[in-house]
């Protein structure tokens, strides 16, 4: 067989001329030529099938993509956007549903249904400034097809009003949740340091929270450091808000202190150090959250407003003006009101051994009375100024028997111990977590 090279049949060729190949266009003739020729005919035939395989196939993947593509809505709050004109704003102050409701487009019988069927998820009352809703209007009619709120950064409210009666819909956004790690030095103040390893607002409370009866933060120094293994959770894909703390590192002084998270049997959530012993005590260690100390106990300090030297009986906590007191214990209030240089001065009892006294508040706790029982943490005043003061701070006393003692010098014995029956399990969950503050 050879392949003819000319365009023209077979028959065509002038007779004593040289033999024509030409691609598709076939003779026949005796010889070995003719199993070389179709071996070479198979060859080119089967290098032009698989080379066109490929780019076949690719061309109808990209077409097939394009269709998918195409099919796909654009999707907010689970409403396909293409056929609404949509539109957002905020929660301003003084705003309320209806009003809100009306300039979004629906009609009083609306918005008073709408109102009712939303204080089922939530109180209207509570409505915030700030809170972002979106509404969707349809394109060729403008009328009001959905409106939706966002109240917190786990869910929205859904409000559709495309049939007679308006319904509403709570839609939980999609969460997942990992453990993360965060570390750092002590450089300036832990708020600051730990702010710069990327922690939140929510995450510092929660660590400190952990410490709060064991290390007194507004003695920290440069130099200490810290470690925390955190639940962190993610909304729709998004970095959402660091969750609980599951263990902390705190080193100070070159000693470290470890706290550990516990869920125990009956659903609580409980303290423990490396060994299984309760963090908390009967106190705890300072009455604000950490700012800084600007002045310490001592038997004789320079008075600042007086300009005598007189004992200074307590420890001084400088921070803003309105910064929440907390009673360091449980007990009961015996003074509550203004009293001479103290300022606005509430003083505790909490058993018959120890008294508290927190002076200078610009105001006294809601509530707060003598005879009035508090628990430990519970705010009772506001830092101020009040009485004899320079600045915003709180001066904070202990009595001891009735009489003044170094505050930062008292030691409490921990609460009880994990039950042995949990003491095992604890153990499995601390050495895990220990190898996550250790290596991050």
């Amino acid at each position: 067989m050879r392949i003819n090279r000319s365009s023209a049949s077979p028959g065509s060729a002038s007779p004593g001329s040289a033999p024509q190949k030409a691609y598709g266009l076939l003779s026949t003739d005796s010889g070995s030529s003719f199993f070389s020729d179709n071996i070479l005919f198979c060859v080119l035939i089967s290098l032009l099938l698989v080379g066109s395989l490929p780019a076949c196939q690719r061309k109808e993947a990209k077409t097939t993509s394009a269709k998918i593509k195409e099919a796909v809505p654009a999707l907010r709050h689970g409403i396909n956007l293409h056929p609404y004109q949509v539109r957002s704003s905020t929660v301003k102050n003084g705003d309320n549903l209806g009003g809100i409701l009306a300039q979004c487009g629906a009609s009083t019988t609306q918005s008073l249904l709408s109102i009712e069927r939303l204080g089922m998820h939530l109180d209207n009352r509570k409505i915030r400034a700030g809170l972002p809703y979106t509404w969707y209007a349809n394109d060729s009619s403008g009328q009001l097809a959905y409106w939706v709120l966002e109240p917190d950064a786990y869910s929205y409210l859904r409000v559709d009003f495309q049939s007679d009666t308006p319904s509403v819909e709570r839609v939980m956004r999609p969460t997942t949740s990992k453990m993360a790690y965060k570390s750092g030095r002590i450089d300036g103040s832990l708020y600051q340091s730990m702010g710069r390893s990327g922690a939140t607002q929510e995450l510092i409370a929660n660590y400190t929270k952990l410490f709060d009866w064991t290390v007194d933060f507004f003695h920290l120094q440069e130099g200490d450091s810290f470690r925390v293994v955190h639940e962190e959770m993610w909304i729709d894909g998004r970095p959402g808000p660091a969750r609980q703390v599951q263990a902390a590192e705190l080193r100070h002084k070159g000693k470290s202190y470890y706290g550990f998270v516990w869920m125990t049997s009956d659903g609580k959530t409980q303290y423990y150090n490396e060994k299984g012993e309760s963090m908390k005590r009967r106190y705890l260690k300072a009455p604000l959250d950490y700012i800084r100390i600007s002045s310490g106990f001592a038997k004789r300090r320079f008075h600042p407003v007086l300009r005598i030297n007189r004992p200074h009986l307590g420890i001084d906590y400088a921070a803003p003006t309105g910064t929440p007191i907390r009673a360091i214990g449980d007990g009961t209030v015996t003074e509550a009101g203004y009293k001479g240089g103290n300022g606005n001065f509430v003083r505790i009892r909490h058993n018959k051994t120890h008294e508290t006294g927190y002076l200078h508040m610009s105001r006294i706790g809601k509530g707060i009375r003598r005879g009035t029982r508090v628990q430990q943490g519970q705010v009772i005043g506001y830092v101020g100024s009040t009485g004899l003061a320079t600045g915003p701070h709180l001066c904070f006393r202990f009595w001891e028997n009735g009489v003044q003692v170094n505050p930062a010098r008292i030691q409490t014995p921990p609460s009880d111990p994990l039950p042995p029956a949990e003491k095992q399990r604890f153990m499995v969950q601390r050495d895990s977590l220990m190898q996550h503050l250790k290596g991050g």
